[in-house]
């Protein structure tokens, strides 16, 4: 192919290598494709079509899991944040959700909205406004 015709690559060698450095780290495949410029398609595409990106990808999606799973569980805040559903991260927001819920049980001076009262209806008619005329 001539050089400079056609539509420029966008994901060379080089933004490759980048890709599959921030997949690794555990940055995930949109994050990344957004950091580089390029569609989260591109590279799935590009795995279609070439063997050796393909393990390459598949490769650093592992080490990526690996990278992501070494956050700490049992933590409310790792059930919150990170949408983490495992046993202890579970088990911690239900205990964090009963304790909270059994300090505000026994606070007194927690705002308590009233229920609304009924108002009698008092809508103006056309036959009211007649029978106050005569």
């Amino acid at each position: 192919m001539t050089a400079g015709r056609g539509r420029p690559v966008t994901f060379d060698e080089p933004a490759q290598a980048e890709f599959l450095r921030l997949l690794a780290d555990g940055t995930r495949i949109g994050e990344a494709a957004d950091k580089l410029g390029i569609s989260r398609r591109t590279p799935t595409q590009l795995a279609a079509r070439n063997r050796h990106f393909a393990q390459q990808l598949a490769d650093a999606k592992d080490r990526g899991r690996t990278a992501r799973d070494r956050r700490v569980h049992g933590l409310v805040a790792t059930y919150n944040n990170h949408a983490c559903r495992c046993r202890p991260c579970t088990a911690a927001a239900a205990a964090a959700r009963r304790g909270h819920r059994a300090a505000t049980r026994d606070d007194t001076t927690a705002q308590v909205h009233p229920l609304p009262v009924a108002q009698p209806h008092t809508a103006t008619t056309k036959f009211s406004v007649l029978a106050d005329v005569s």
